[in-house]
């Protein structure tokens, strides 16, 4: 099952420390003891750190929307106890949001001297070095030869009070023939104000349900190349990027140029895709003032090979695990919003292993949070570059399965197999004057038309049935299945119909008057399209998105 939905990207913070020779001041913030940091100790030990961790955006003019430089022990320590930026330190540097994970981290030793110091020896590590896999890496180079395209805000122009800016921008129909992106890399203009962007793919009329992500940077991030082959851009494809800004230095004279510069090539070499295997953002809530876990299981139906992941949660997200056949593959403790990148992966997945996304979530406030599109709700993903590139490598682990038995209005049954819905907003033609002809078929396609044609990225639904047809009697027989993260629909429901009758029309679409099972005006409707025996009909009754199933006996 995919599903795409909008992520945050790391924003590379402050980390600095203060020394333990200062005396014992009042409480701070977080409740720990404040003191006066040391001086001597920061020139000798910890100004270095700070300029080599921090200095990217927190430098002598700060970029990537950091309000303030962090170089001089004056800024760091001024202002009243506990209310210093010194103050909150041993916290972050504790609990592991700072740095973020997309830079080298202090060592543990490190972490526990910084923390022991900033806090006066009050402050605890409840974090180690971080991610079990390290960061995905790509050539600092692009490869020779390669066009390029460009996708730019074109002097886009910031006010000085915007500090949560996004800006949505499209570029439809980028080529005339399929490619492949080798590489994306991020072009950055005005770096004093971009906290992050990202690029998806899909129809903008509906939304960022309907859009699949391509790529997405932050500092530190950089370029993501493929190490041979891409992922496929097609004519008609709408491209969009979104731009994070944050003016935090309140400056009035932002003109931003910022985007994304595509490397392409003719096809050729390993396709890769981008999925979501897990709980998405969809079915669970996290109870007020509790611990919760929520996690999916899939069951992986074609090997695969994951090349790198991005895991995502929203801010009271904790810990993201990743387990393959309960063994673990990779875990990030210490959440952090503002920490999200990809990880090099290299793992191979065979059909038969249980693949488990895993995300814990803290909820300290006194109502609840939901699964939903937000910031203020939660998401559970794990976006992940697999191939070859196969949409639907892996279906829901304890979810039933289509099970099709023939009905009572078939005669002679055959066996079926299982097809896979594709979906569309364009129904197709039928042939008006197609005259349907004598056979007995299983069904090979299923195309579903409704106006959320994103359906197949939140739902599985399969289809296995069977038409026969002679001199206008037509007998028809099959079920559909439906596995959606919505009340009901979690474990999967199958949905069976078997019917037989007359056609109304000998030639064109038809509906017919029904004998089995009960006598009445059938639901379906029968002819043919470009050719091809087909069926129609509304697929789960009354949903708040009309769904129209055509089904097609090749």
């Amino acid at each position: 099952m995919r599903r795409f939905l909008p992520f945050a990207l790391p924003l590379l913070s402050l980390l600095v420390a203060c020394g333990d020779d200062g005396p014992a001041g009042p409480r701070g913030m977080d409740g720990g003891v404040t003191c006066v940091p040391s001086e001597t100790t920061w020139n000798a030990e910890v100004a270095g750190l700070v300029a080599e961790r921090c200095g990217t955006c927190h430098g002598a003019e700060p970029t990537f929307g950091a309000p303030f430089p962090l170089l001089e022990y004056a800024a760091l320590v001024a202002g009243d106890a506990g209310e210093r930026i010194v103050d909150r330190m041993h916290v972050r540097v504790g609990e592991g949001s700072m740095p973020p994970t997309g830079v080298p981290w202090p060592t543990v030793e490190q972490r526990e001297t910084i923390v022991d110091w900033a806090s006066c020896g009050t402050g605890v590590v409840t974090v180690g070095e971080g991610a079990t896999r390290p960061p995905f890496s790509s050539p600092g180079e692009p490869p020779a030869g390669l066009e390029t395209i460009d996708l730019l805000a074109e002097n886009f122009e910031l006010g000085p009070n915007e500090i949560d800016r996004y800006v949505d921008i499209d570029f439809p129909n980028l080529t005339d023939e399929d490619v492949f992106i080798r590489r994306f890399e991020p072009v950055v203009d005005d770096a004093r104000v971009i906290h992050h962007f990202t690029l998806r793919r899909g129809d903008p009329r509906f939304g960022d349900a309907g859009m699949q992500y391509l790529y997405a940077w932050a500092p530190g991030t950089g370029a993501f190349e493929f190490p041979e082959g891409g992922t496929r851009l097609s004519p008609g494809d709408n491209i969009r990027l979104q731009i994070h800004y944050n003016n935090g230095g309140r400056f009035d004279d932002v003109s931003d140029s910022s985007g994304v510069r595509l490397y392409v090539a003719p096809p050729g070499g390993t396709e890769h895709l981008m999925v979501d295997p897990g709980p998405g953002a969809f079915g669970f809530r996290i109870p007020a003032r509790s611990v919760e876990t929520v996690q999916d299981t899939c069951i992986v139906n074609e090997d695969v090979t994951v090349l790198a992941a991005a895991p995502h949660m929203h801010e009271i997200g904790r810990d993201f695990e990743v387990l393959v056949d309960g063994e673990q593959q990779l875990a990030l403790e210490a959440w952090d919003f503002d920490s999200q990148i990809f990880y090099d992966m290299p793992l191979e997945l065979r059909a038969g292993q249980e693949l488990t996304i895993r995300c814990t979530f803290r909820n300290d406030e006194s109502s609840d949070v939901f699964a939903g599109p937000r910031t203020q709700d939660e998401m559970c993903y794990l976006f992940t570059y697999v191939f070859p590139a196969v949409e639907d490598f892996c279906r829901p682990a304890g979810a039933s399965e289509l099970d099709y038995m023939p009905g009572v209005c078939i005669d002679d049954p055959r066996a079926a197999e299982t097809v896979f819905a594709t979906s569309t907003e364009t129904a197709p033609s039928w042939d008006a004057e197609g005259v349907l002809p004598s056979f007995h078929r299983s069904a090979t396609r299923l195309l579903l038309v409704t106006s959320f044609p994103a359906i197949t990225t939140v739902a599985d639904i399969t289809f296995a049935g069977q038409v026969r047809h002679e001199e206008g009697f037509v007998e028809l027989d099959g079920a559909a299945h439906i596995i959606a993260p919505l009340d009901g629909l979690e474990e999967g429901v199958q949905l069976p119909f078997s019917a037989a009758g007359t056609l109304r029309a000998s030639a064109g679409p038809s509906t017919f008057d029904a004998t089995c099972p009960a006598p009445g005006e059938s639901a379906y409707t029968v002819g043919t399209i470009e050719g091809v025996p087909a069926i129609s009909f509304a697929l789960g009754g009354e949903t708040a998105v009309p769904i129209t199933a055509f089904v097609y006996f090749d």
